[in-house]
């Protein structure tokens, strides 16, 4: 892995050149994130290719890591016309800011009419509800949530739930993200989760919800969960080791739970999944931010388990197994097939 160059620290405000050190990548970065921002003048930047094949070839790469920026999955899952451009902005914003937010497929996304923010590096990525009994987790992070009848609901990152508990009742709308459920026993109230479209009811269950767009993945550990569109037809019935994702053709499928919720526990269990959907999913679950450039890579199958408090020891792992490159722009790691 290669350390940032010894120039991120400086201010893009600065007109002078990048210090001539480090790997000449991080370098061509650090040129090519100065000009877009306005910073640095492009026919300084133009110079600097010029001087030898070896800068032109970084230059080129670098143009490529920005332009595959927009097509990561986590810049997808929101939409491209939601993903900050990198262009000349006329506020000065540090090069580490821009690495570590939009540039590294950060988002600033606004969910109905201001109901639902996903935040930019300047509040950690954090998912703010602006409503009663709203609960939310930033990214990387996982919160346990304790009701008054001792249910327990464990929200993954990013994401973010409504509580309603009442005497007839209890409701948890997902807003985002995905959540488990651990229904206490003994009581008479139902207990309702809906995500979108979908809705889940159990008791005394272990169970799980995630946001499938506008629908609800839906997967049992324990007990039994009716589970469908809400408003449609009679819902299907889950029982432990079972999944679903609800709508009007939905069927029940055999799955193993506890590896699919093992983020509740602080491990990522993953077998023969893309690298692409492993990022996905520790962008997610796990302080560390991982950029896959290239189909190659991305398609790499994965099978471990990952210990999603152990950033460092994972990307690690990733970087020993497979036949990838691994190289630290800011807060981001690169990744890049080595063939």
């Amino acid at each position: 892995m290669v350390a940032p160059p010894a120039s991120s620290s400086s201010s893009p405000s600065s007109s002078s050149p990048p210090a001539e050190a480090g790997d000449l990548s991080d370098i061509a970065i650090d040129w090519l994130v100065r000009v877009r921002l306005g910073a640095a003048d492009p026919a300084d930047f133009a110079r600097w290719r010029a001087a030898a094949p070896l800068h032109e070839a970084a230059a080129a790469e670098a143009e490529s890591l920005f332009d595959d920026i927009g097509r990561t999955a986590t810049a997808q899952a929101f939409g491209a016309e939601r993903v900050m451009p990198l262009r000349a902005s006329p506020r000065s914003v540090s090069r580490r800011r821009l690495l570590t937010g939009a540039a590294a497929a950060g988002v600033v996304a606004a969910i109905g009419a201001g109901t639902l923010v996903a935040a930019g590096p300047g509040v950690g990525g954090r998912l703010i509800a602006g409503l009663d009994g709203g609960e939310t987790t930033s990214r990387g992070e996982r919160r346990a949530i304790t009701l008054a009848d001792g249910s327990r609901v464990t929200l993954a990152g990013r994401s973010a739930i409504r509580i309603e508990v009442s005497a007839v009742g209890r409701h948890v709308e997902l807003l985002a993200g995905e959540a488990l459920f651990q229904v206490a026993a003994g009581a008479t109230r139902p207990f309702i989760v809906t995500a979108g479209t979908g809705r889940a009811q159990a008791v005394a269950t272990l169970f799980s919800v995630a946001r499938a767009g506008e629908a609800a993945r839906v997967v049992v550990v324990d007990g039994r969960v009716e589970a469908g569109p809400a408003g449609g037809p009679a819902p299907l019935v889950l029982t432990a080791g079972q999944a679903a994702t609800t709508g009007p053709a939905m069927t029940a499928e055999p799955v193993d739970a506890a590896s699919l919720t093992a983020w509740a526990r602080g491990r990522l269990i993953v077998t023969g999944q893309p690298l692409s959907d492993v990022a996905a999913r520790l962008d997610r679950d796990c302080a560390l931010r991982l950029l896959v450039l290239g189909d190659t890579a991305r398609n790499l199958p994965v099978t471990g388990v990952f210990d999603l408090d152990d950033p460092e020891g994972t990307l690690r792992a990733i970087a020993t197994v497979l036949p990838v490159r691994v190289r630290r722009l800011g807060g981001v790691a690169v990744v890049t097939a080595t063939a």
